[in-house]
């Protein structure tokens, strides 16, 4: 009776080569390997991204905010002060005016 040296590997192939099945095996703890630090890297960069946003947001919520302070300071002055305001705009149209005319 004959002994067969042939083995199976872990996708059910049949092979005789030892060497070629040290090579897979390793090439499979490889990739393992490489797919763990990859799975961390991208959970990292996830949670940065994720930090980026919460951070963009709540700089555009803070410069929201200045901006209505701004123009109701703006508003209530002008409703203060009629007759400056009307001279500051027509200061400013002047000046306008003059830097299109160029």
């Amino acid at each position: 009776m004959a002994t067969s040296s042939k083995t199976t590997t872990d996708n059910g192939a049949e092979t005789g080569a030892p060497f070629t099945e040290k090579t897979v095996a390793a090439a499979h703890e490889a990739i393992d390997r490489l797919s763990e630090r990859v799975a961390k890297t991208e959970e990292r960069l996830r949670g940065a991204a994720t930090h980026g946003q919460q951070s963009w947001t709540e700089k555009q919520e803070e410069v929201r905010a200045q901006v209505e302070g701004s123009v109701s300071s703006a508003r209530e002055y002008a409703r203060e002060n009629p007759l400056m305001t009307a001279g500051i705009a027509f200061a400013a149209g002047l000046i306008v005016a003059n830097l299109l005319r160029r």
